[in-house]
């Protein structure tokens, strides 16, 4: 989600996700790969730089008006592996409660 990005974003989820409706996100983790800079440098420097990279509470705030069902690193699988795992990223699955 880059920043220029996110406000239209969260209102597609908004329109888009039913109440009990679940959302699962894929993204860089911080420290691990993609870029850290500021949402003002994406700005100034008008590109994304490899893609946008995640704190738990950076991912967490943006993501503030949907529950957290769960958020964790991905677990890393092997080449012959059927499922997809990179310890680079963060998975997270969230719920759109209609109460909040």
């Amino acid at each position: 989600m880059p920043p220029h990005r996110r406000i239209s974003y969260l209102a597609l989820l908004d329109r888009s996700l039913a109440p009990g409706g679940h959302l699962a996100l894929t993204c860089f983790a911080a420290g691990e790969m993609g870029s850290e800079l500021p949402d003002a440098d994406f700005y100034r420097h008008s590109r994304l730089e490899g893609g946008v990279a995640y704190t738990p509470e950076s991912l967490r705030w943006i993501v503030s008006h949907l529950t957290e069902v769960e958020l964790r690193r991905m677990r890393d699988e092997p080449p012959e592996s059927r499922c997809f795992g990179e310890p680079f990223l963060w998975t997270a699955l969230l719920r759109h409660d209609a109460a909040r």
